[in-house]
């Protein structure tokens, strides 16, 4: 009995790792359980693009999901439910943690700070220099320093209540680099008028994500994040019945504070595939 309980759990365990073929581990958290369609058609190379179901801590279920960008070293889109329940906004002074997997699927699942990563990657003798093999796969917090970007959000914190799914938002694999002004100001803004909006939901599906642009933040000569042309967001509101009743788009450029709101879900796809270059879909049948 004890041997079967003990293969039951390593079974759940590897049935949570992070990095997640088709998001087959954490498909709740998108609307009829359908991710995004188009998008990892944004690269042509294989491995660049990755999906992740984000963990934290010990808790065993993914908090949310996004498709990050390994050489970008951003997510082009995070997933989540948008939980209204009220709540202070928490972890704001929290240091951005990373993703281990994104390194090599054998270091754990969780998300966890750079030198906890860094012994993770020692632990299971590695070839090389643990930071280096870290930035190789993705954004670390000193690559925004002095960017005069700040970590903007796609799964913005308040959009939960106080606790761990607020601290959970704060991994690099969940920021892209945002011009400062748009983020504290009329970004932020719509981001509460969202939430209004979701006190009126059943149950509400959010995708925010970032269009790759052509200019990178550098460190040392070396190019490291890539910077955003445009943020997005869309969501799609149910009724208790888990019928669609709203559904709407925003979209950004990410060099000035003004943002579209209001958009047809089908008229941000639109502008979105010109953008990105490829026919991308945001939800099963346009939330309608």
């Amino acid at each position: 009995m004890m041997f079967w309980l003990l293969l039951a759990l390593a079974l759940v365990n590897t049935a949570l790792a992070k990095v997640s073929t088709n998001f087959n581990d954490c498909r709740g958290h998108f609307y009829a359980s359908t991710p995004p369609q188009g998008f990892d058609k944004v690269s042509n190379q294989a491995g660049v693009i990755t999906p992740l179901c984000l963990m934290y801590e010990n808790y065993n279920n993914p908090f949310f999901a996004s498709l990050y960008h390994k050489q970008n070293h951003y997510p082009l889109y995070a997933a989540y439910i948008l939980d209204a329940r009220p709540g202070d906004v928490t972890g704001s002074d929290q240091t951005f943690r990373l993703e281990p997997q994104l390194v090599d699927t054998r270091l754990p699942n969780e998300m966890m700070l750079q030198p906890q990563t860094e012994t993770s990657i020692r632990n299971i003798g590695l070839s090389g220099t643990p930071a280096d093999l870290i930035k190789k796969a993705q954004a670390v917090n000193s690559d925004y320093t002095g960017s005069n970007y700040h970590k903007g959000h796609l799964n913005a914190n308040a959009d939960h209540p106080a606790g761990p799914g607020q601290q959970a938002t704060y991994t690099l694999a969940n920021v892209a680099p945002m011009y400062g002004s748009l983020n504290s100001g009329n970004w932020r803004n719509n981001e509460a008028r969202v939430r209004n909006i979701a006190a009126s939901c059943g149950k509400m599906y959010v995708v925010t994500g970032a269009v790759p642009g052509n200019n990178w933040i550098s460190v040392n000569g070396v190019q490291r994040v890539n910077i955003p042309s445009h943020i997005w967001s869309a969501f799609c509101c149910l009724d208790n019945n888990n019928r669609p009743i709203r559904a709407e788009g925003s979209l950004a450029p990410n060099n000035a504070n003004s943002v579209q709101t209001g958009l047809s879900i089908s008229n941000l796809t639109s502008q979105l595939s010109s953008l990105l270059k490829v026919s991308v879909t945001l939800f099963n049948n346009n939330c309608s």
